[in-house]
């Protein structure tokens, strides 16, 4: 939930810089992440991403 809430805080983050500066920003992060370099890299944040759940719940589990 963390995580779906800082996605979208980035999302309001980017529009609102985009409005501010004149620039399209949050479309140019698009255009961005749909090149395949960009999907890659997406992967590769979602595999942190959990990774990072998968070793806080690991350290709850250990006696």
């Amino acid at each position: 939930m963390q995580t779906l809430v800082a996605i979208v805080g980035l999302v309001v983050v980017l529009f609102a810089l985009g409005r501010a500066i004149g620039a399209d920003l949050l479309g140019m992060t698009a255009q961005a992440l749909s090149t395949q370099t960009g999907q890659w890299l997406v992967i590769a944040v979602v595999a942190f991403i959990g990774m990072g759940a998968a070793m806080r719940a690991m350290r709850y589990t250990r006696a």
